[in-house]
């Protein structure tokens, strides 16, 4: 499949746009929540070296004779980011921290001086009672949440390679030979249009990518789901007994896989080097991401799903269902979490399912609907 590349200048322009509609939440944001999060961390000993390792990271090219279909896209990265620093504009700091904070902290932020957040879940069913469904959560603090008051505005029915995933990554994750940052998502819709060669090419893109589990499907009906909460592995699930596949934030499904493992290792690593409690916040949290993934496993390894049920377990309150209405799980939590949305498209119908807060942060009882011509 040739791949024509978007004109650097065209993506600059239209990261700095949004970058400039609210320039501290997108270049301190991040920051600032990692503070808020780990307080018994200096936060100067935290980001002493976050300006260097995004150097480092455009230092580090990838073999071209090892992955040749990445290098045009490295070109690309390096030409929008120098075009991004000049019309935003960025300092070095600021590009640093907009490009590669997450990653740095996860790296040789924590390892060398917090809790990361639990987002969302996504479910893609084949069969339903009314045909095939895609739905997703979105759960985040409502910190910065603002409505969106058009939502599905021009909306157009997705087709081909569809890719949709959830936070999962980890507090310090050993760092990769690989750190150069492709845009692994656009080499994916780029290069592939159905789920095994997506497969194919992720798996061995591995260590390019992480930080999120992820649901794929196609036009065929094909669907998996890849955890990938380490840089330094993947796992790969075939649809459950219901026929379809799904992701959780910050889980891992099958903990005594070498990924599993590797997580549980690293959490307690994390635990230790700040000599926080096992019964803390930080295990209380992770404890509760491992029983939403429970109860939506359970939901697919039914025989059969409505959907109808689907909806009602994404949208009934915590703990009884996944809605989460920023419930403080421990005395010590500092970020809660809010479901903020909820939408699910329903592919025969034509037809969106639309869940979202208000500015008050109430959830509403009934969904908006929206068709798409």
């Amino acid at each position: 499949m040739s791949v024509k590349l978007p004109d650097p200048a065209i993506v600059a322009r239209q990261e700095a746009d949004q970058i400039n509609t609210n320039r501290h939440q997108f270049l301190m944001g991040g920051i600032e929540r990692a503070v808020a999060d780990s307080p018994f961390i200096d936060p100067d000993e935290l980001l002493a070296g976050l300006e260097q390792f995004h150097h480092d990271r455009l230092e580090r090219t990838p073999s071209t004779t090892q992955y040749p279909e990445a290098k045009p896209w490295i070109e690309h990265v390096l030409a929008v980011d120098r075009e991004l620093q000049a019309v935003a504009p960025l300092t070095d700091a600021e590009l640093a921290a907009y490009r590669s904070l997450a990653f740095y902290l996860m790296f040789r932020g924590y390892a060398n001086a917090s809790p990361t957040t639990e987002k969302c879940r996504v479910i893609y069913l084949p069969e339903t009672d009314q045909g095939p469904l895609h739905i997703k959560n979105v759960d985040d603090p409502i910190t910065f949440w603002k409505p969106n008051p058009e939502p599905f505005k021009n909306a157009e029915m997705s087709k081909g390679l569809i890719w949709d995933g959830v936070g999962s990554g980890l507090h310090m994750d050993d760092e990769p030979d690989e750190i150069f940052p492709l845009p692994m998502i656009e080499l994916c819709h780029g290069l592939c249009d159905d789920v095994p060669g997506a497969v194919e090419l992720l798996t061995r893109y591995s260590q390019f990518w992480g930080g999120q589990n992820i649901v794929l499907h196609d036009d065929q009906k094909r669907s998996v789901a890849i955890e990938k909460g380490s840089y330094n592995y993947i796992d790969v699930f075939e649809p459950g007994t219901a026929g379809g596949s799904h992701c959780s934030g910050m889980a891992f499904r099958q903990p005594e896989t070498a990924h599993g493992r590797f997580a549980r290792d690293k959490r307690r690593q994390y635990l230790q080097r700040f000599k926080q409690p096992l019964d803390g916040p930080d295990m209380t949290y992770w404890n509760a991401c491992d029983r939403a993934e429970e109860m939506l496993g359970n939901l697919m390894n039914q025989e059969f799903v409505t959907v109808q049920e689907v909806f009602d377990l994404l949208t009934t309150p915590w703990p009884k269902g996944l809605n989460k209405g920023g419930e403080k799980l421990h005395p010590d939590q500092v970020m809660c979490e809010y479901t903020l949305r909820t939408s699910g498209l329903l592919f025969d119908q034509r037809r969106i399912y639309f869940w979202q807060r208000d500015i008050d942060g109430v959830y509403p009882d009934k969904p908006l609907v929206f068709d798409i011509p």
